[in-house]
Order: C-alpha cells, then sequence, then structure tokens
C-alpha cells in the first residue's frame, strides 16, 4: 500500500470513527470544507445521534449536510422542526441552502424561519433595551384617558347579559369533533403516529406495505416509506419522541421484524427480527419510560428491546385493535367498543380506566394521542378525515 494511500485513509472523515459528539463534529466540518458532502451527511447525522436531544446546533448541522448532499427535502423537514423549537437559523441567506430555497414549500417554512430569529442577527438584541426607555414615556400620558374611561364602563354590563346565550351554544359543538385534516389517498389506513415537531401525520397501510406522510396543514399525502423500505406487512408504527426515530412492526411468511427508520427522511437505520411473539401484531407504540410496546391478535401486551426480544407485560380479555400512548406513559387500548381502555405500564401492567369515544368513531379505527388530544383516521366520503378531540 503506498504511503499517499494510508495518508488518505487516516485523514478521510469516517461516520463509524468518530467516538463522541465533539470529535463527529470536528469530523462533519472538515468534510464540510472538503466538499466531502456525503461524508458530511454521515459525520453530521453521527453527531446528532451522539450529542444531547433536539440540540439546534447540531440540527442546523444536519440540516446543512442534507441540502448539500442533495437531500433538500429532508433539509426542509429540519429547518421546519428548527423553526418550531425557534431555533435561529442561516437558511434564508445561506448558499449552502439554495437548494432548499428552491423547493416548491419552502414559502412556507421561510414564513416559520422568519418568526424565528436569525443566525446571523445577534446585534438586534443588544439593542433591545433601548425601546423600554421610550415605552416609559407614553405610560406617563395615559392619565388623561383615564379620565374617558368611567363613561365605558357604564355600558360594560351589557355585554355580559348577552354572554351566557353564547355558553349555552357552546356544549353544541363539542359533541361533533372538529375535522383536523381531510386527505384523498389510496392508501386503507390501518395505523398512525404523530410527529408534533414537524407537524406530520405519519400513516401506514398494512397490507400495501407502505407509510406515508399527512402534512397536518396543507393535507398533502406524500410517501414516506416504499418499495425501496422492503417492509412486510405493518403491523403497528410508532415514533420515539426522544431520539426522533420511527419505529415499524411488519411480517412476512410467519416472521416479523422490527425495523427503525430516520423520521425526517425515512431511510431504513436498523433492521432486527422480533422474538417471542408468535401472534400477529396488530398495534405498535413507544411508552415514555418504558420503550416499544406491542400488542398482538391474541390479545397479550409485549415490551419489546431494541434487540427484537419481547417480553410480556400481560393479557387482556379481548383481541385490541389499535393502541397508543400519551406522553405521561399511559397506554390507550382499542377495545373493541366505543371506547379506549387505559392502562399503566410503569412499574407494573394496570387497568387505569376508560376513555369514551365521541359518536361516529369506528371501534377499529387508528389512532394516536398528542398534547392530550386523541387523533382518530375515519374513512370519508371517498376520502379520509383525521379528527381530534380532547381526552376526558
Amino acid at each position: 500500500m503506498s504511503l499517499a494511500l494510508v495518508l488518505l485513509l487516516l485523514t478521510a472523515p469516517q461516520a463509524s470513527a468518530c467516538a463522541d459528539v465533539e470529535v463527529c463534529r470536528a469530523q462533519a466540518l472538515i468534510a464540510h470544507a472538503k466538499g466531502e458532502f456525503e461524508a458530511f451527511h454521515d459525520l453530521a447525522w453521527a453527531a446528532y445521534r451522539k450529542g444531547r436531544r433536539n440540540d439546534p446546533e447540531l440540527m442546523l448541522l444536519v440540516a446543512r449536510a442534507q441540502s448539500l448532499s442533495g437531500r433538500p427535502g429532508d433539509a426542509l423537514v429540519m429547518l421546519e422542526r428548527l423553526a418550531e423549537l425557534g431555533a435561529p437559523t442561516d437558511a434564508l441567506t445561506s448558499e449552502d441552502f439554495a437548494r432548499v430555497r428552491a423547493l416548491p414549500r419552502w414559502p412556507e417554512v421561510e414564513a416559520k424561519l422568519a418568526a424565528a430569529p436569525s443566525a446571523e442577527a445577534p446585534a438586534p438584541s443588544a439593542e433591545a433595551p433601548a425601546p423600554p426607555t421610550e415605552a416609559r414615556a407614553p405610560s406617563a400620558k395615559p392619565p388623561a384617558p383615564p379620565a374617558e374611561a368611567p363613561a365605558p364602563p357604564a355600558e360594560a354590563p351589557a355585554p355580559p347579559a348577552k354572554a351566557p346565550a353564547p355558553s349555552a351554544e357552546a356544549p353544541a359543538p363539542s359533541a361533533k369533533p372538529p375535522v383536523v385534516v381531510r386527505f384523498t389517498t389510496l392508501l386503507s389506513p390501518s395505523a398512525l403516529a404523530y410527529d408534533a415537531v414537524s407537524k406530520r401525520f405519519i400513516i401506514a397501510d398494512r397490507e400495501a406495505r407502505r407509510v406515508a406522510v399527512v402534512d397536518e396543514h396543507s393535507a398533502q399525502v406524500s410517501t414516506f416509506v416504499g418499495a425501496q423500505g422492503a417492509l412486510g406487512d405493518i403491523g403497528g408504527i410508532a415514533i420515539d419522541p426522544q431520539q426522533g426515530d420511527l419505529w415499524v412492526v411488519s411480517s412476512e411468511n410467519g416472521r416479523a421484524t422490527v425495523h427503525k427508520l430516520q423520521l425526517i427522511s425515512g431511510r431504513v437505520l436498523a433492521t432486527v427480527p422480533l422474538s417471542g411473539v408468535s401472534a400477529p401484531v396488530v398495534g405498535l407504540t413507544f411508552v415514555r419510560g418504558a420503550g416499544l410496546v406491542l400488542a398482538d391478535a391474541s390479545g397479550t401486551v409485549w415490551l419489546v428491546r431494541p434487540s427484537g426480544r419481547a417480553e410480556k407485560l400481560g393479557a387482556l380479555e379481548y383481541v385490541p385493535r389499535a393502541i397508543a400512548s400519551d406522553a405521561s406513559g399511559a397506554l390507550y387500548i382499542a377495545a373493541g367498543g366505543p371506547r379506549l381502555a387505559r392502562f399503566a405500564v410503569t412499574p407494573s401492567f394496570r387497568r387505569l380506566g376508560v376513555v369514551e369515544l365521541e359518536e361516529g368513531i369506528p371501534a377499529d379505527a387508528p389512532f394516536a394521542v398528542s398534547g392530550g388530544s386523541l387523533h382518530v383516521v375515519v374513512r370519508g366520503d371517498g376520502d379520509y378525515e383525521i379528527r381530534s378531540m380532547k381526552i376526558r
């Protein structure tokens, strides 16, 4: 082996060689400087995964690498997540994000980024203390208007008299859950998850072996994982909000497999066989403080380790239709009727109570729980609706 080749191998950035977040970030920046954008992408992701959760600096590094390595769509989603966090970026002006700014959905994300602080504008924050001194001057003059204020109070009692009427009609809207999203797709949704960071619903079709994304605001449907994902019949999907991963359980020829995917791009990161579960999987969720939890067609609830090994949590007296969990770590299981059963998973599997569903919600409808609300997929007239209702 020539000396030149040895030096090249020693100096080339390797994602697998970086031991911690600082080393990964340093090697990523070296790759960026050299114009080795594919290596930059892999190293940026390695830094992100080794760093603290939702680190804005590392997220921006990944977005930059995605844009430069030919993944502008992924970069757009990452920038959208940064905007939701209120983190500053240079995406509005940097040439690194030129490909992203050429995308059709850029104006929508641009508006969100514009509302967040700019990475290039720390100066305005230094001048912010000046306005407060001017705000005191006007506050010294308002005493004159208060002299005229007493007159309106005499008329103020009238509006309160009309307020009771609207309050009497308030219960009516709560009887019909509002439609969050109405969308059209050839898929038949059998599982649902919600990405609160990017405001997207993830739907899966068991038999079509496809996973799609539905934008909460535009209702646009796009393929997330298709044939390239090599998925079998999909038994359930779940989002790990801490790591930003999407988990999918699928089966083929009687063998179940657990897939770990990037929630941003849909790229398959790992695939392991599911062991210990013999009945078909009917639902999957990620429970805070416990991890992956699935239910099978025999009514058994399992805790699934990252290795794919399943450990029994408990058994139900019915066959569950779908499962989900909330931010507190509670597990919700469709009980086959107009209600959901609510369970605790840790420190032991036990029933907590039931949640009554609104009228018109099918007992086997895919659902997700987020922010104290229940999101349910309901088939409409030639399309689908994702309805949202507060959990009572």
